[in-house]
């Protein structure tokens, strides 16, 4: 990532409060479509600071934790910059803390599993998208997607490896998303990288 040094990352959006649960979701930054569903109050808290963990080791990079950018998101949502286009947004937000680059998150489900490791009533459903976008053009640099609803083998027999990885249980939505963002940020830009993920 050319000219990327410093990145603000933004704790991840709860879609589900902007659009209700059960509704056809456009992301507001790259324009894929989500269903909403129920959003336990504790998903931003865990993704956002998993994500952090998994950047924070970065030698190429340095982090500008969510935190720093409470104050800023407050004055930049007034009345003057209200109907400011998220990309928009997140790039005054990212200039305002002389950041290079801005990752922000959006979540549009994250519903607990009902039941037991090995006999679910109900599955964990889990769907959110992340984005990383460079101040400097508002270029979109890359994108992560992760959707899921786990499903029993016998639903899908294309998901064994899948089924196997998960010790051939019923996950948690905290195990689901967190796997999801692992394999997610295998792909995530490197210096020398700025392809892409979409």
């Amino acid at each position: 990532m050319t000219g990327i040094e410093n990145i603000l990352i933004l704790p991840f959006k709860d879609m589900s409060v902007v659009f209700g649960e059960n509704e056809d979701a456009r992301c507001p930054v790259c324009g894929k479509v989500f269903t909403t569903g129920e959003v336990v109050e504790s998903a931003s808290d865990v993704l956002t600071e998993h994500m952090f963990s998994l950047l924070k080791d970065r030698t190429d990079i340095e982090l500008i934790p969510s935190s720093q950018a409470q104050g800023v998101m407050s004055i930049l949502l007034t009345e003057k910059n209200k109907e400011l286009h998220d990309r928009d947004l997140l790039v005054e937000i990212g200039r305002a803390l002389n950041a290079d680059a801005v990752v922000a998150g959006y979540i549009y489900r994250f519903r607990e599993r009902v039941g037991g490791k090995y006999s679910a009533d109900s599955p964990a459903s889990v769907a959110f998208d992340i984005h990383l976008v460079r101040v400097v053009d508002r270029r979109l640099l890359w994108s992560g997607h992760f959707d899921e609803t786990q499903r029993p083998l016998s639903d899908d027999l294309l998901e064994l490896g899948t089924f196997l990885k998960r010790r051939a249980r019923w996950i948690t939505a905290k195990e689901m998303a967190i796997s999801g963002l692992n394999d997610m940020f295998k792909s995530f830009p490197s210096s020398t990288n700025t392809s892409t993920n979409q």
